[in-house]
């Protein structure tokens, strides 16, 4: 049986990135919902926005590129959400700041679900471990490290390098945890494990 789908109207002059837009939001739309990298193809991605798979290189030279692009965007919102929070409570002292940055992370990660498997729910097509530092995942660390660093100079025993991954990794836990089970997160509950959690990395 043949395939069928709705052709979008073509664009105008000056539409191009309206329709790059489309293309991102169907590509990461596709990911959330088949959970592995493998499985998206362009030509799919082009079916659901409804133009040719040709006019996919228009905008993306390749699946990785797409890709790519819809990664980056995800840690970019996570990281500008996470900078405000830290910024908002900085004069309410570092360790005030970096407790307003944790919450917001838990969240953001319980309101954006979809966005927060883009980020780290989704099984990658593995790449060379030289291209690790290129990654988007580094704007989020640098925002919490940023944080870990200025409770560090305030006076805090915290060593960003060592602290840094510690506290988003177990942050994160926290997080997966509640998302896991088949009921509404106790968000007061797992506040109050953010506050616990802190206070033991920080040695406060």
């Amino acid at each position: 049986m043949e395939e069928r789908f709705t052709r979008r109207r073509q664009s105008r002059w000056g539409e191009g990135a309206a329709l790059k837009e489309e293309i991102v939001r169907a590509a990461a739309r596709m990911l959330t919902e088949s959970g592995r990298e493998r499985d998206l193809s362009l030509r799919a991605v082009a079916r659901e926005v409804g133009i040719s798979a040709p006019s996919i290189y228009l905008h993306f030279k390749d699946r990785a590129a797409l890709v790519a692009t819809v990664t980056q965007r995800a840690y970019g919102r996570l990281a500008s959400e996470l900078r405000d929070a830290w910024t908002d409570e900085r004069e309410a002292g570092p360790y005030n700041a970096l407790r307003a940055l944790a919450q917001r992370y838990c969240a953001f990660a319980l309101d954006n679900p979809r966005v927060y498997r883009l980020m780290f729910g989704i099984e990658r097509i593995e790449v060379p471990r030289d291209e690790a530092p290129s990654h988007p995942l580094w704007t989020v660390h640098a925002v919490w490290n940023d944080a870990v660093a200025a409770c560090r100079s305030g006076g805090g025993s915290a060593a960003p390098d060592r602290s840094t991954p510690l506290l988003w990794a177990s942050v994160h836990g926290l997080v997966a945890m509640a998302a896991a089970v088949p009921f509404a997160a106790d968000r007061k509950q797992l506040e109050g494990m953010v506050d616990e959690l802190l206070e033991l990395v920080l040695a406060r």
